[in-house]
Formats: C-alpha cells, structure tokens, sequence
C-alpha cells in the first residue's frame, strides 16, 4: 500500500449544533445524549467545539460539566471523548454568558459515527446550553 504524500482538506464546511436542556451527570453513555454531528460518506473533521448559555434573560446559570460523547452510527454505544467546566456566571445585559471550547487538534471521524453533547446539571432555563462544532466534510 502506498503512502499518500498529499496534505488533504475538508471540502465543505460543517457546522453541528444542539441545545441541551435537561441533565444527564452519566459519564458512561446512557442517559440523554443529543446528536452534535454525524461522520459524512468520508468522514468529518471536527476543529472546536462550543459550549455557550443560551437562556432567555438576565440570570446565573449553575456550576456545570459539559461532555462530548462518541458512538458509532447505531448512537447506543456512547463513549466519553472529553469533558469540560462550566463556570457559574451572572449574565446581564453588560457582561457575558459562560462560554467554554474545546479544541479537538481536528478529530476525524468516520462515515456515520456520532459525536454527542450531554450537560451534567439543569435546573431551569438559565441553565440551557448551546453546543456548537465546528469542521468540515472531506
């Protein structure tokens, strides 16, 4: 078999996103976990990942851990790939959510596998988290 000597490029950007609006403190795969991006025909590369509060008004959102999960294409086989703090913050209309990223160094995924998003905490509104990834299909 040769060696591909060639540098090769995502041909269409992607970009993955969810709301995460219930708890699931699980870091072996069960409980809920909510679809963030699926592996194209071949394969995706994912770059950042995003986590940002996303509630309607004024509030504190709770002290938090967000997980990136990954299952193959059947999404019953959920495996922890990493996990983050979310800091507690008082937004207002003069100061910042919580925002929180993760940089995966591109991970590539294969046709159909699953990345998923889960928050460990929710305890009403001010706890509802956006998730967004970003990458590109090859």
């Amino acid at each position: 078999m040769s060696v591909n000597l060639n540098p090769i490029f995502p041909l269409v950007p992607v970009i993955g996103i969810t709301r995460l609006s219930s708890a699931n403190n699980a870091r072996d795969g069960s409980g809920v976990i909510s679809t963030l991006i699926t592996g194209s025909t071949y394969g995706t590369k994912v770059d950042r990942i995003t986590f940002i509060t996303s509630d309607a008004s004024v509030s504190t959102n709770s002290a938090m851990v967000g997980r990136i999960f990954i299952s193959d294409p059947s999404g019953l086989n959920y495996r922890l790939y990493t996990e983050i703090n979310i800091s507690s913050v008082a937004a207002s209309d003069t100061s910042i959510g919580s925002k929180n990223q993760i940089i995966t160094g591109g991970l590539i995924i294969p046709f159909g596998t699953l990345i998923g998003a889960a928050i460990s905490v929710y305890a009403g509104i001010q706890d509802q988290i956006d998730v967004i990834a970003e990458g590109g299909n090859y």
